[in-house]
């Protein structure tokens, strides 16, 4: 901590002896509905004396230079459009700032227009998102403290949303099991975007998702618009921008997430095509080497590629973009610190190797001013191979435990229509056509009959179909609806879904808005459940899961947002979820697959039916002052209820029912340059602090049967005492510092992120060892110091 320290006072003596960094501000101005762009809009850049003013051409582009670095403030106007306002935009030495601004157009002339500050940031980039939405940049998933520069760990400081321990990115939204979340990456749904992911899950240790590659994206909560689908907790529409078309830039970048290289620039510089890529490599190693604990005594193996080329037309645009990355970690049992270890199991070794990868290439294509025509194709691929044996406590020797060598692929077939009859009527329609590919193998082995018994052998292909059509009305420039449906058929059960989605807002006062959703989601069982085989006292198998429905959720949501300041808004919602169908054992017991998904891997009964159900009800309240005169702070309090029934029909806890979820954050920036004649202190060295603070009630869970996990030498769960036990509340502070220098052709960057300052040793599992016969906890990360190193040239 005193090195750290140390560098920055270095670095907070250097004096500015060198002229005023400078750099160009520019963009494309277009319609929202449509993509097309708008020439002969008025932009306007405020926070320089005396504002400057441009107008787009025929093509819709701007372009201002020769700005100053540091935070500048844009308004857009266009005759018979709302105006817009894009405010605190960082601009650098190293890197142009190219943005793209959409602006929608007006119902009526007659009504007032008021523009309010940071208006693009609190709704959805997604128009038919009406309720429980919200935008994100790639500036708060890198601001925020504790986030290590992932947008899943960003989402935890939005209400309602938590985690499921310190060293996973899983999310839970309101109480929902974590496998209920989608990820969408340009259009496309895609696995889970971690290293060392299990199939089924939607979290892991370390994202594959380059924030530095990330444009603005939608995260959504509840009452999804209809284009979503299969997925009942929440939905990441992520973006990837594209790379700068006239200049070369790059970035390299070493922290705790790995060392990295970023690259962007034109292909053609006449057709204005583009690349950028990102590609990152572990260095979790010598973070190991200089005795920093991340949650496991093994070493975990990575590295990871991200990239998207653009190539514009007349007529729109064709874009090629993927990621994939590379996982292999070794948990061994001699190696365990049972009281810091989130991963291995004492009595194991784990051996895990993972590979997953997306590509797709996209065409956008303008049919005219009011309509345009999207296909996308895409593949994606998960292979897993894992080799778990246990440890006899007797003679130590290794035997084997189970087995899993498995692909999961899919192609997909993407189409968007998009048609703007009016200011009033709006219509999407489309469709996802998901051919998807299993060539699943795992085994467990049965010491009492000296074999391996397989648990899935399938080698196939199955169909997903997701056709959709939405319908947005604006009577008014106050008063939205919007209404939509969203079917789907999966061919491995043959069940169909056909769910009503309904979104409305009105605003009142210029500075009031009510707004009330309704959806019905449904969602397939991971893979593995519907290729499970169980094996028949004839000693032949039968897959048993084949027929088992959707599960599915009826989405209530009530809201109220008000801006209570130029830059302070406030918002409240209320909800209720009713979920039915949802899998539980045939059996008559505690399972339900809503507990499902917040640890390494999922585990679940031979056969399942759709007889369970759950609740999840809740209100929360935001207030977020939006980055502006050097800092930012959000609020936001979740008060909830999650419970569930099993086959045994007793109402419980679900594992996830914290009760309450409380975040605070905030953030400061300090310019440490000279006045300028206005009084404006110069941005060439900038200092930053951020502190988040979170607290929530502690998961539930199941104790053992301690005479019996004693009698047999194994843990045995207490079903009757499902869910029965709480853990302690969880509480963490992490604190962020760091500083940014602009130098003429280059910017650096130093941070430290000291998570969980306070060294809280918040409890992750409570375990029992039928060996000792008594409990162990396992605790999640302590004090861990994160550093990071940027350059930008």
């Amino acid at each position: 901590m005193k090195y750290y320290l140390s560098v920055f006072i270095n670095l907070l003596s250097f004096t500015v002896i060198a002229q005023e960094p400078v750099q160009t501000i520019r963009g494309t101005i277009t319609e929202k509905a449509t993509g097309a762009p708008i020439p002969g809009a008025g932009i306007k850049l405020l926070s320089i004396n005396p504002a400057k003013i441009a107008t787009t051409n025929e093509n819709g582009d701007f372009r201002f230079e020769n700005i100053p670095v540091g935070r500048h403030n844009i308004v857009v106007a266009a005759p018979m459009y709302n105006p817009a306002s894009v405010n605190n935009l960082m601009l650098t030495s190293a890197k142009e700032l190219v943005l793209n601004i959409s602006l929608e157009e007006t119902v009526t002339m007659t009504e007032e227009v008021v523009i309010t500050t940071e208006k693009g940031k609190q709704n959805p980039l997604n128009e038919m998102s009406t309720v429980s939405a919200r935008q994100f940049s790639f500036e708060e998933s890198a601001r925020y403290a504790g986030n290590i520069n992932d947008v899943a760990r960003m989402a935890q400081s939005f209400a309602g949303v938590g985690g499921s321990d310190d060293s996973r990115n899983d999310i839970i939204v309101r109480g929902n099991s974590p496998i209920g979340v989608l990820y969408r990456l340009e259009g496309v749904d895609i696995p889970n975007p971690n290293h060392f992911a299990i199939a089924g899950t939607t979290g892991g240790p370390i994202s594959m998702l380059n924030n530095n590659l990330m444009a603005n994206s939608d995260f959504m909560t509840s009452a999804f618009a209809a284009e979503y689908g299969n997925a009942t907790s929440a939905v990441f529409d992520l973006k990837m921008r594209n790379g700068n078309n006239e200049k070369h830039e790059f970035v390299g970048q070493f922290g705790f997430n790995g060392a990295e290289i970023l690259g962007e620039g034109p292909i053609s510089k006449k057709s204005k095509a583009s690349y950028l890529f990102s590609y990152r490599y572990s260095t979790l190693e010598i973070f190991k080497l200089l005795g920093i604990e991340f949650g496991s005594t093994a070493i975990p193996k990575y590295q990871d590629l991200n990239f998207k080329m653009n190539f514009p037309h007349k007529k729109g645009s064709l874009s090629v973009f993927g990621l994939g990355g590379i996982s292999k970690v070794e948990l061994l049992s001699k190696d365990i610190d049972t009281s810091n270890n989130l991963y291995a199991q004492q009595g194991e070794n784990l051996y895990f190797n993972s590979k997953v990868g997306m590509v797709g290439i996209s065409h956008n294509l303008l049919i005219n001013s009011t309509s345009f025509f999207r296909v996308t194709l895409g593949a994606t691929g998960q292979f897993t191979h894992i080799v778990n044996d246990s440890i006899s406590y007797v003679d130590l020797v290794a035997r084997p435990l189970y087995r899993n060598n498995s692909v999961r692929a899919k192609y997909s077939l993407i189409l968007l229509y998009n048609k703007k009859f009016s200011a009033k009527h709006l219509l999407r329609v489309g469709a996802y056509i998901d051919q998807q590919y299993f060539r699943l193998s795992d085994s467990l082995y049965k010491s009492t009959w000296d074999k391996f018994i397989t648990l899935s052998d399938f080698n196939g292909s199955a169909y997903l179909l997701q056709p959709y059509t939405q319908w947005q009305w604006r009577p008014t420039n106050k008063f939205t609806v919007n209404l939509g449906v969203h079917t789907m058929y999966y061919t491995i059960n043959e069940k169909l879904s056909v769910e009503p989605r309904t979104g409305i807002k009105y605003s009142f006062g210029n500075n009031n808005a009510v707004s009330l959703g309704y959806g019905l989601h449904s969602q397939v069982a991971p893979s593995n459940v519907y290729f499970e085989q169980l094996q028949l006292a004839d000693g032949s198998y039968a897959r048993v899961n084949t027929n088992l429905d959707f599960g599915k959720a009826h989405h209530f949501v009530l809201g109220y947002d008000k801006v209570l300041g130029e830059k302070v808004r406030l918002k409240t919602e209320v909800y209720y979820q009713m979920l039915y169908n949802v899998p539980v054992d045939v059996q008559k017991n505690s399972y339900s697959i809503l507990n499902q998904g917040a640890n390494f891997g999922i585990g679940f009964p031979d056969s399942l039916q759709n007889s369970g159900t759950g609740t999840n009800m809740g209100a929360e309240l935001t207030l977020e002052k939006f980055f502006s005169k050097g800092y930012y702070y959000l609020l936001t309090v979740s008060l909830y209820d999650s419970k569930y029934k099993g086959s045994d029909g007793v109402e419980r806890n679900t594992a996830f029912n914290g009760n309450y979820l409380i975040n605070v954050l905030g953030g400061k920036e300090i310019a440490l340059g000279k006045k300028d004649t206005d009084g404006k202190r110069s941005m060439k060295n900038i200092l930053t602090f951020d502190v988040r603070g979170t607290v929530n009630g502690g998961q539930w869970y199941t104790p053992a049967n301690e005479a019996i996990s004693k009698l047999i030498g194994e843990v045995v769960l207490d079903d009757s005492k499902a869910y029965s036990l709480q853990y302690p509340a969880y509480f963490r502070v992490d604190f962020k510092i760091g500083f940014k220098r602009n130098g003429k052709k280059t910017t650096q960057q130093w941070s430290v992120d000291l998570r969980n300052i306070t060294n809280q040793q918040n409890v992750f599992t409570r375990q029992f060892d039928p060996k000792t016969g008594t409990y162990y906890s396992t605790f999640q990360t302590g004090f861990l110091p994160v550093a990071q190193y940027r350059i930008e040239f």
